[in-house]
């Protein structure tokens, strides 16, 4: 399996004065032969593996500009180790794609705001009782008709403007 970044992928850079590469997958390696050894870590690796890790958190500052580009990039890192379809799940305001490995899932976690685009598909009449503003003290309650934007969400496949070969 090749593994290294194709000449077409985006450049991300790291924050300075961050960890080495070599040295953080040594370590990793070294974590997964004491998990070999103690199956009782296992869980525990499990469960930092279902935080979320914040893509755009983790580059130069000013690669912080294009959130949705970071993210694309780094789910695309990571589809050769993938072991099925690659979850999109949203929680509030925040976008989760989580990417399924033999035991673990990988949580790359963001503002939706930032990856996704906020689309009106519509708007709703909603009526409503609320407290009668010139009564406020006594609060008895009027009935006010309003509009309400509908909205969805529409996350474009992340990997579309990133070439995947």
């Amino acid at each position: 399996m090749n593994l290294t970044t194709p000449a077409s992928a985006i450049a991300i850079k790291p924050i300075r004065g961050h960890n080495e590469p070599a040295a953080v997958a040594a370590d990793l390696r070294a974590i997964a032969d004491v998990i070999e050894h103690n199956p009782h870590l296992a869980e525990m690796i499990t469960q930092m593996f279902e935080r979320p890790f914040w893509p755009s958190h983790a580059v130069a500052w000013d690669e912080r500009e294009s959130p949705r580009a970071v993210m694309a990039e780094t789910i695309r890192q990571f589809m050769p180790i993938a072991t099925g379809p690659i979850e999109k799940n949203y929680r509030g305001d925040y976008f989760d794609a989580l990417i399924p490995l033999r035991s673990v899932k990988v949580r790359l976690t963001d503002e939706r705001a930032q990856v996704c685009t906020r689309v009106v598909t519509g708007v709703e009449t909603v009526t409503e009782d609320i407290p009668d503003p010139e009564y406020v003290a006594a609060a008895p309650m009027v009935t006010q008709t309003r509009e309400v934007e509908t909205v969805e969400w529409t996350c474009e496949p992340l990997m579309g403007h990133v070439s995947t070969t």
